[in-house]
């Protein structure tokens, strides 16, 4: 596991990313690496999972009709702003079911409204962190000789294991041989590329990546420790 050994600058990350993001500004896009956070979080506030996936399904077409308003004023991270607005589409389905009016603050009297926060939280993170592994293994693909993800994988994997194991598991897993020395120093930049990409994953849903607002994103989704790692 990574640990919190030192301070980090966000500044060469920050340097290759736009403030509005292609992800963001591309719904498809968008859908592709959010679904997962929207689709948990209507199925924590709607009990009927059936429901839940109508409402899902009405929502994340609206967003690839549409795309999401400009100059809609949106600050902070972008993860609240959704949320809001998948709340809105929760709110529209009960009011639909239950036949009265029914407004944002009414959603606190539903009775899984605080624990659909939690798993909305938590699911988002996910998607962060599957995102960046993402990235990691297409970072080894389109470069010959680099095992970036292979390493990284493998060693968190099995935590137990001393380098010289973990490097025969490599081996194993693609035929390159590799001394516990070697191992120890693609694990190193392995973990630093690893944490590059979720500062640069965070930074995208951000309506202004500064190392301020990148560092408060970090510590809110418990991200810190994955960027945080120890100097060779």
């Amino acid at each position: 596991m990574m640990t919190l050994e030192r301070d980090v600058s966000y500044g060469h990350n920050l340097r290759m990313i736009s403030t509005v993001t292609a992800d963001i500004a591309d719904p498809s896009r968008f859908v592709t690496r959010y679904g997962d956070a929207i689709r948990a979080y209507l199925r924590a506030l709607i009990p009927n999972s059936h429901d839940a996936d109508e409402v899902e399904q009405e929502f994340l077409l609206r967003v690839i009709e549409r795309g999401f308003p400009d100059g809609q004023g949106r600050r902070g991270p972008f993860r609240y702003y959704l949320m809001t607005s998948v709340r809105n589409a929760a709110l529209g389905y009960f009011r639909k079911s239950q036949r009265r009016p029914m407004n944002v603050a009414d959603l606190s009297l539903i009775p899984a409204a605080e624990i659909a926060d939690r798993e909305w939280n938590r699911k988002w993170r996910e998607c962060v962190l599957k995102n960046a592994w993402m990235a990691l293994r297409q970072h080894e693909q389109r470069n010959p000789g680099n095992l970036c993800h292979t390493v990284l994988r493998t060693s968190v994997k099995h935590p137990e294991e001393d380098s010289k194991m973990l490097a025969v598991r490599v081996y194993s897993l693609t035929g390159q041989e590799m001394t516990p020395e070697a191992f120890r120093k693609q694990l190193s930049r392995a973990r630093r590329r690893f944490g590059d990409l979720i500062v640069q994953e965070v930074s995208r849903t951000l309506s202004s990546a500064t190392e301020e607002t990148i560092d408060e994103e970090l510590q809110s989704l418990d991200l810190l420790k994955y960027v945080r790692v120890p100097n060779d």
